[in-house]
């Protein structure tokens, strides 16, 4: 007798873990759903900056490309030239396009360069060129118009 309880009630309790963990899963997707559309809806989510790296220190620039009335410009290049090691004889090229906020961000610069760096901002046939002095402001942040 205790056997034929076993076989009808085992399978009958599994049916019902099974089923109230679907239920529990149904909604926790329902609520990660209202969630999204909520967060929408209040404010919209900040769009990062691209970045490059240059593997070569601690410091970092992030440049801000923005058109004469002041709205950012996208797929602006950024490029630079960067030499290190003994004698400069080392160099690295690096370019980066801004992201949909007009902004792109190279990190890991040297903290002590052994030529000055200058960053090349171009659009089209516009063209400004900002340097970049790690001694002055190691963690810096341009605002470039293209006119």
């Amino acid at each position: 007798m205790r056997k034929i309880h076993c076989f009808v009630l085992c399978p009958i309790l599994l049916c019902l873990a099974v089923l109230s963990a679907a239920a529990q899963s149904t909604q926790t997707q329902s609520a990660q759903s209202a969630a999204p559309a909520a967060q929408s809806a209040e404010s919209t989510p900040a769009i990062p900056p691209t970045e490059i790296s240059a593997d070569l220190g601690g410091c970092s620039a992030l440049i801000t490309v923005t058109d004469a009335a002041g709205k950012p410009i996208f797929n602006a290049k950024v490029s630079t030239r960067i030499h290190y090691g003994f004698m400069a004889a080392k160099k690295i090229d690096l370019e980066v396009y801004t992201s949909a906020n007009g902004q792109a961000k190279v990190i890991h610069l040297p903290e002590v360069p052994k030529k000055p760096i200058f960053f090349y901002v171009s659009k089209g046939d516009l063209l400004e060129t900002v340097e970049f002095t790690p001694d002055v402001h190691c963690r810096a942040s341009y605002d470039v118009k293209l006119k």
